[in-house]
Parts: structure tokens; sequence; C-alpha cells
């Protein structure tokens, strides 16, 4: 009666043991930056408060995120802190597909804040246009638009 509790525990470590020896599978994905040069500037709704500066930088993961790209807006850093509201059209220019997103951030003293997008634009050269409408209790100014071309896979 001894034999059997032994032979399943002596099973259970060789299979957990050769667990532990097999190789794990390597993900072989690849992340694709691509940081655009042009900034959208505006004027702070703060008035005395630094400049709004909004740059737009794409990430892509691939082998898993074909035709998709992650988009990260930055914002800028305010002594008193608004809230902004990038929105971005995009082009497909090989596909000729066409959308639109939008997000809410706001901003804080550090800039450290972004806005993360994610879209789906299929595969090509992709047109992204972006424009922020930032905003106080009180005023609300426009930036002016950026667009940068970037090469989704």
């Amino acid at each position: 009666m001894i034999t059997k509790p032994f032979q399943a525990l002596a099973a259970g470590g060789v299979i957990g043991l050769a667990a532990l020896a097999a190789p794990a599978p390597v993900a072989h994905a690849y992340e694709v930056r691509h940081a655009a040069k042009v900034v959208c500037r505006g004027i702070s709704p703060n008035v005395v408060d630094n400049p709004y500066a909004g740059r737009i930088t794409t990430t892509q993961w691939l082998p898993t995120e074909h035709g998709r790209i992650t988009i990260y807006v930055s914002q800028s850093a305010s002594l008193f802190g608004y809230q902004s509201r990038p929105r971005l059209a995009w082009h497909n220019l090989t596909t000729g597909q066409r959308g639109h997103a939008s997000t809410i951030a706001y901003s804080n003293r550090e800039g450290e804040g972004a806005s993360v997008i994610s879209l789906r634009t299929g595969a090509g050269r992709v047109k992204l246009t972006m424009y922020a409408k930032n905003s106080n209790r009180f005023v609300s100014a426009r930036s002016t638009a950026c667009a940068t071309t970037v090469r989704v896979r």
C-alpha cells in the first residue's frame, strides 16, 4: 500500500523536472518606434504658464501587432494644470482607409502625462495629423496642427 503513493509522488516529480528542463518558447517580438520631430504648439489656457507642446510617438510590436500601432501623445509641463484633448486623424496612404480618435489627458507640473491611443490602420504608410484643444475652467485654446507619416507593418 505504501508503493502506490510513492509511485505517484515519483512520477509527479519526474514530470515536474521534465517541465523545468524543457526550453520555454522564445518570443520573437521586437519594437518599432517612431518619434516625430514635429511638435504641436499652442498657448496654455492658463496664459501665465508653459506653452503647450505635444509630440507624437508611435510604437508597434512585431510580429504580434500587424496593421496596428500604439500612439503616445506627450503632454507639456504646466504650473497650474489643465485638460488636454488631443484629436488624431489618420489616413492610410496605401489602402485609402481613414479614421480618427481622441482622448483626454491632464497636464501636470512634471510634464509626465501622455495619452495612449491604439489604432488598427492596416499595413502601409499612414499619415497622422494631430491637434489638441486645451482648456481650464474658463478658457479653451487650440494648438497648431502637426502631421507625420509612419510605416505600419
